[in-house]
């Protein structure tokens, strides 16, 4: 991916929330805009404004960094706490958390 700062937002947009399991419908209403500008911010032909930035980082509670984050260029720390983040989406479903467990199992 070019380093393009509107694509770089949107991209980071759209994998946030589709790792929150997020309708760009439901995010376009807890974000009180339109679906259209959702769209056109998530492909880099729209740019959010201040107040969108600010109200995205509360509502998928992340921090600006993590917004404007080049894809890649995660550090320990970030991929942890992303991790972690993920693991409380899922924190009340017992057969994801058990595969999860699995995994991590298999990986140590």
């Amino acid at each position: 991916m070019e380093n393009n700062v509107c694509k770089i937002l949107g991209s980071n947009i759209k994998r946030l929330r589709n790792s929150r399991k997020l309708t760009q419908n439901k995010l376009a209403e807890l974000l009180n805009i339109e679906v259209k500008s959702l769209s056109l911010i998530e492909t880099g032909k729209g740019f959010a404004s201040a107040k969108t930035i600010e109200n995205i980082t509360k509502v998928l509670d992340i921090s600006v960094t993590d917004l404007f984050s080049v894809p890649n260029s995660k550090d320990n720390d970030r991929l942890y706490s992303e991790i972690l983040k993920n693991l409380k989406l899922i924190k009340n479903d017992t057969r994801k958390l058990e595969t999860i467990e699995v995994i991590l199992k298999n990986l140590i």
